[in-house]
């Protein structure tokens, strides 16, 4: 009986030394990669339990194996990468193509947080904030007319014309008159920045931060959404919006998700779906979902 257990051990030893001669030391599925989603991922097979790689000649990062494969979510960056992974004295090299930045990380902060600062606004308070904005583009217009037609007068007295100064004249008390409406409309804006200060308040909890480090990051994270974004440099190259299914308020449409869901995974056997990306004026939508969170992936490629 002893003997042949450890027969029966030896050829189990054996069994799995040459199934591990089997793999290869190191290979990878592709060797050059275009972004999707916020990254690339880089798939291949190696007989090691870990692997080195360097991403554009950076510092070593080590990944582990499972059952002999491997997976890298490498962030999209602005410019092309190169990836050189490496098992014992094998290597491989992964080419992973640019992804065009959607807009610059401050102009999104910006432009971000006033939107939802603006929605916390009372109505009579979002109400001056809108007469406010078109006021003041009015009067901008208003004074660019004026500066012009002080400028076309001027030269006009300059060659001769003294009809030119009854131009001025009339110019001056025009500029007179605008100057009195925007000493009005700081009164307004006066309300507007106090009203806009305590909105703010409110959600800041929402609010994106003055700054984003690189890579793949969320930067807002509350019951409702989960914002993550990939940045290179501030150039912001892929944004994801990943709202739990159970925050959403019509339940009945998120039953239909999740029956929706079901079908799809009975029939793909797969734990998540995404679906082909709709595209509008250069940007890229594309919308998937788990059994739990639906995501969208908003990228320009």
């Amino acid at each position: 009986m002893k003997k042949m257990f450890g027969l029966g051990f030896a050829a189990v030893l054996l069994t799995l030394g040459l199934a591990g001669c089997g793999r290869p030391s190191l290979s990878v599925n592709h060797h050059q990669l275009q972004p999707d989603g916020l990254g690339a991922v880089i798939k291949g097979q190696s007989r090691h339990q870990t692997i080195d790689y360097r991403i554009d000649n950076g510092k070593k990062r080590t990944e582990k194996t499972h059952n002999g494969s491997f997976a890298l979510t490498i962030p999209s960056k602005a410019t092309n990468q190169k990836v050189v992974l490496s098992a014992d004295n094998t290597h491989q090299t992964v080419k992973i193509e640019k992804a065009d930045p959607l807009i610059t990380y401050s102009s999104l902060q910006s432009t971000y947080n006033q939107a939802i600062t603006a929605t916390a606004l009372s109505k009579a308070d979002q109400k001056k904030a809108m007469v406010l904005q078109k006021q003041g583009a009015k009067l901008k217009q208003q004074q660019q007319a004026i500066e012009k037609a002080v400028a076309a007068a001027k030269k006009k007295l300059a060659a001769g014309d003294a009809s030119a100064a009854g131009d001025l004249k009339t110019q001056a008390a025009k500029g007179n008159a605008l100057k009195a409406q925007a000493a009005n409309l700081q009164a307004t804006s006066t309300e507007v920045t106090k009203a806009m200060k305590k909105a703010k308040n409110r959600v800041k909890d929402q609010l994106l931060p003055t700054q984003s480090p690189n890579g793949i990051h969320n930067l807002i994270e509350t019951k409702d959404v989960t914002i993550r974004t990939n940045t290179d440099q501030n150039q912001v190259v892929g944004i994801a919006l990943m709202v739990p299914v159970s925050a959403m308020k019509n339940k009945t449409d998120a039953k239909k998700l999740m029956k929706d869901f079901k079908k799809q995974t009975k029939s793909s056997k797969t734990s998540k779906t995404t679906n082909k990306a709709l595209r509008s004026n250069g940007v890229d939508f594309r919308i998937g979902y788990s059994t739990t969170t639906l995501y969208i992936y908003i990228t320009k490629q």
